[in-house]
């Protein structure tokens, strides 16, 4: 027995030491995106060995998801110890706050900035901080097939635009007098136009009302140069996408693309298609050979776990040794100069092409203007390149559409102005309530029996819904009315018969409470901006939608209801972000040198900022409304405008509003119930501050009924707005009627 108990307690000890062995080990969370998450754990296992107790769990996330992914964890307060980031992410995370700064390892000589290619290294430094370390990187080189320079004796791939010209019309003559018309000299893929605009000399500015994005002369200059490839028949279609680039190259179709690493490994891949007959270059020379530079860089967010251990696996990653083999894994290019210089890689033609095309970079403009501008830019730019418009011509425009998304920039900035008086708020639903009683006198129909149905029975199956109405709606209405007449409060809220009654003195304190009537000015300016803005998109969007059948119609519809069935909370946390002072939106304005705005901060701008975010969750039901309703108007009726000769407009005046007049009442009520009931918004993004300029009447009654514990005031507010919904409802069923 005793034999027993001892090996019992020697077991007993065992696990213990082996469980406390167990939870020494450190599990570092790293999240990494693409192709990267699948080949890193060769390197993570590497990192094991090296460092014992510790445990590298890789997470993989999608390029297209991996942004929302990041941000939820970080705003959840759960990211990972390290996170591979896009250098076009960079700025949103650094502008969010989320980044930790890894400016100490540089002062500390583990990383050294002269490592890395300048243009990288800004992707990760800001306010002359590093926040985080250049991974691999990338940029766009020239592909081409080596048999066309030998046949016209290019001993190397030309060097500047005229030479790279010049072998684009030896090229095409060559394949037009073979019959080969289907074929074209150059493949284009992707941030093209901007690297000809460096290297026409050109540079892109901040953007500052009033002053130039980019310069004018140097834009058309690249914009000439494309274009005459395109007239030439170098070009198969402008940025073209979409198509199986290797097998293309391998075919002959085109001879020359401009492309990236990426490029390279495939065409390693395909060496027995190919047998040596491509080569690589640097970018063709004007005034520069500029390229543009982008990557991925390694970070550690400020609430990151294990800092200390996270720091060692990015030095790991940083090594030089570590990058060359990574290299070979994963074919990205080495953001580590030192890698490059390795026995393994100095020699490697690939790298060498790509090291000095990467002393050669510029990183491209990460504003999300710029974003704007170049989506609506190569809307028309394709368009232009088969036209024969002036490229001066098209140049201003372009300057007007850089102007356009500035000016609607600035526009977001603008507060909204105006106030209503409270005269107004006291005045108006008498006015209604006494024309309503005056209209209505002996007016009233006789209730009409639609069923044979026994009252009782009747009575019976109302029985239940009518006593949760009672209990869950007419009750709390009724003691609330009652408390308003009361001092109610923390200090008889237990025995309520000991609440003093203080007769009207709460709707006196309200009248001379000016935090009240900030708060009915301000869910007025929200009913008469929101109302109005709510109606107008929806109203706009359900027509737009209506043109459309069929799968289009409910593609168009769902997407555009999404915004009204996202939960509040995500919303709320989106655009919270939106409007922090260092979001893209705020350096974008501190660029034009009038600082950055508070949206939720300051009292001018925080209201039109909610009212922007409730429009913007709230237009998709009435849009859905609005297009059932215009389901239910005669198609005959435009059909009898139109033998009339009337136009689009006289449709929309004289049949669509006529017809949609019971919708939009209807749906302008909603609109207003909601708006009125004003508490969500501020309560999640701004609690009703600043300065209780976002301060809504529930969200009035709220504070002063659980934080300050004023049952009795807080009822009256409760009060006054169930006598205003009384007034309102008795005012729209009249007005119904009229309609009816």
């Amino acid at each position: 027995m005793t034999h027993s108990i001892v090996c019992c307690v020697f077991l007993l000890i065992m696990l213990l030491i082996c469980h406390a062995g167990m939870a020494e080990d450190i599990t570092l969370r790293v999240w990494c995106m693409g192709g990267e998450a699948e080949k890193l754990p060769k390197m993570a296992r590497r990192f094991e060995y090296e460092n014992p107790g510790v445990k590298v769990r890789i997470q993989a996330l999608s390029w297209g998801g991996s942004y929302e992914k990041l941000v939820t964890a970080f705003l959840g307060g759960a990211p990972p110890d390290v996170c591979q980031l896009g250098t076009t992410m960079m700025r949103d995370f650094y502008a969010m706050g989320a980044l930790e700064s890894l400016q100490p390892m540089f002062d500390s000589g583990d990383l050294r900035a002269e490592d890395f290619f300048s243009e990288s290294l800004k992707t990760c430094t800001y306010d002359g901080l590093y926040f985080g370390m250049p991974w691999y990187v990338d940029t766009r080189v020239v592909y081409f097939r080596r048999e066309y320079l030998d046949r016209f004796g290019w001993q190397q791939f030309p060097q500047t635009w005229e030479e790279y010209f010049k072998l684009g019309q030896q090229v095409t003559a060559a394949k037009l007098a073979a019959g080969d018309e289907i074929g074209y000299f150059c493949s284009l893929q992707g941030f093209t136009f901007e690297m000809f605009y460096w290297q026409a000399g050109g540079d892109f500015m901040p953007l500052q009302a009033g002053y130039p994005a980019f310069d004018a002369a140097k834009m058309a200059e690249a914009i000439s140069y494309e274009r005459s490839m395109r007239q030439a028949g170098f070009l198969g279609k402008p940025h073209d996408s979409g198509i199986d680039y290797i097998t293309e190259f391998d075919q002959g179709r085109y001879e020359v693309a401009i492309s990236g690493p990426w490029m390279a490994a495939d065409l390693k891949k395909n060496q027995h298609r190919f047998k040596n007959a491509w080569g690589m270059a640097p970018m063709p020379k004007n005034k520069r050979r500029t390229s543009f530079i982008g990557g991925s860089n390694l970070v550690q967010f400020k609430e990151s776990r294990h800092k200390e251990i996270g720091r060692r696996f990015i030095l790991f990653l940083g090594r030089p040794d570590i990058q060359t083999d990574w290299y070979e894994i994963s074919n990205d290019i080495p953001a580590n100069r030192r890698a490059m210089e390795t026995p393994q890689l100095i020699n490697d033609p690939v790298m060498q092409v790509f090291r000095e095309q990467l002393e050669d970079t510029l990183l491209p403009p990460a504003d999300r203007e710029w974003s704007i501008f170049w989506d609506r830019f190569y809307r028309q730019y394709d368009a232009f390149m088969e036209s024969d418009d002036d490229v001066k011509d098209f140049v201003k425009k372009m300057s007007t559409v850089m102007a356009e998304v500035i000016a609607e920039r600035d526009a977001a900035g603008k507060p909204t102005t105006g106030g209503i008086y409270w005269v107004a708020l006291t005045l108006f639903p008498v006015v209604l309530l006494s024309a309503y009683i005056l209209q209505g006198i002996g007016r009233r129909q006789p209730i009409k029996v639609l069923t044979s149905t026994p009252l009782r029975t009747v009575a019976l199956f109302l029985v239940p819904a009518m006593t949760v109405m009672l209990i869950f709606r007419l009750l709390p209405l009724c003691v609330a009315f009652a408390a308003s007449f009361t001092d109610l409060g923390a200090a008889n809220i237990t025995d309520p018969t000991r609440a003093l009654f203080t007769g009207s003195g709460n709707y006196l304190r309200l009248y001379q409470d000016e935090i009240f009537w900030k708060s009915v000015n301000n869910t007025l300016i929200y009913l008469l901006v929101g109302v109005p803005a709510n109606l107008l998109i929806a109203l706009t969007l359900a027509l737009a939608i209506s043109r459309f059948r069929g799968w289009q119609r409910t593609l168009l519809a769902t997407g555009l209801f999404l915004p009204s069935v996202i939960t509040m909370v995500a919303s709320a946390v989106t655009w919270r972000w939106l409007y922090c002072q260092q979001s893209p939106l705020n350096l974008a304005i501190n660029w034009l040198g009038i600082g950055p705005l508070n949206w939720l901060g300051d009292p001018d701008l925080a209201l039109p900022a909610l009212i922007i975010f409730s429009v913007w969750r709230s237009y998709g039901l009435s849009m859905l409304i609005i297009l059932a309703g215009l389901e239910l108007i005669n198609r005959e009726l435009y059909e009898a405008v139109r033998i009339d000769g009337g136009s689009r407009w006289h449709e929309f005046r004289h049949v669509t509003l006529p017809g949609l007049r019971g919708t939009l009442f209807a749906v302008a009520v909603g609109i207003v119930v909601a708006n009125i009931q004003f508490f969500i918004e501020p309560y999640v993004l701004t609690g009703g501050g600043p300065k209780d300029a976002t301060m809504s009447l529930l969200l009035f009654s709220y504070n002063r009924a659980f934080g300050s514990f004023q049952l009795g005031y807080a009822s009256s507010v409760i009060t006054v707005l169930f006598v205003f919904f009384f007034i309102f409802n008795l005012w729209q069923r009249h007005f119904r009627q009229k309609l009816s």
